[in-house]
């Protein structure tokens, strides 16, 4: 019993570190999984398609953007937001800088492939009750 409880007091140590091991770094980009607002970070006016964002405003990132790391600071990351299309009203345009943790960081591309994969499971159910 002793053991047991030594054992799993280790494995409960070990799993923090493990996630640890993967340190996000510069350069390092995820994908995001789903609509969020975000704080404006840019130091200048970033313009969309319709609206300009100044710093502090908000604006909201969108399912299937990315966003890549520019800046660590302890648990805190500063990131830059990439999106393929222009964006109007409350939608953040490429280029906007926000805050995120490393947590979050981290567990956006799992979120974004499980939130596609259902999203597909969807569609082959519509498209098969359709043929009914």
């Amino acid at each position: 019993m002793k053991r047991m409880i030594i054992s799993l007091f280790a494995v409960a140590l070990l799993v923090p570190s493990l996630a640890s091991a993967q340190e996000i770094k510069k350069g390092d980009t995820a994908t995001v999984p789903g609509w969020a607002w975000v704080d404006v970070k840019n130091l200048k006016t970033v313009e969309s398609g319709n609206v300009s964002f100044d710093f502090g405003e908000s604006c909201g990132i969108q399912y299937g953007g990315t966003v890549m790391v520019v800046g660590i600071e302890k648990n805190r990351l500063l990131v830059r937001y990439s999106i393929d299309s222009n964006q109007y009203g409350t939608r953040c345009p490429s280029g906007v800088l926000f805050f995120t943790t490393k947590e979050k960081f981290s567990k956006m591309t799992t979120e974004y492939r499980r939130v596609w994969d259902a999203e597909q499971k969807e569609r082959k159910l519509v498209k098969r009750l359709l043929k009914n």
